[in-house]
């Protein structure tokens, strides 16, 4: 729920779901998509996953992690939801 509920805080509300791994759908803006987003993550040594061959080019899945990996991916997504999307 933690995890749920700081990514929703940070702009990138997850689709709900009752896996071990969270949908997160980026706005189709430029610098704000879901392939800027792992850009930025990759970057920082975060990897999430593509689910573009799903369908679902605007997303991201996040596989639930241990609580300082999910603060990790909370921290690095806050960071390029407010901007800074340079990699």
């Amino acid at each position: 729920d933690w995890l749920d509920e700081a990514l929703a805080e940070i702009g990138v509300t997850p689709v709900p779901g009752a896996a071990n791994f969270l949908l997160i759908p980026f706005p189709d803006e430029p610098g704000r998509r879901a392939a800027d987003a792992d850009a930025f993550l990759k970057a920082r040594g975060l990897i999430l996953r593509r689910v573009d061959a799903y369908g679902l080019p605007d997303c991201l899945r996040v596989t639930v992690g241990l609580a300082e990996e999910n603060r990790a991916v909370v921290a690095a997504l806050g960071e390029f939801m407010k901007g800074a999307g340079g990699v």
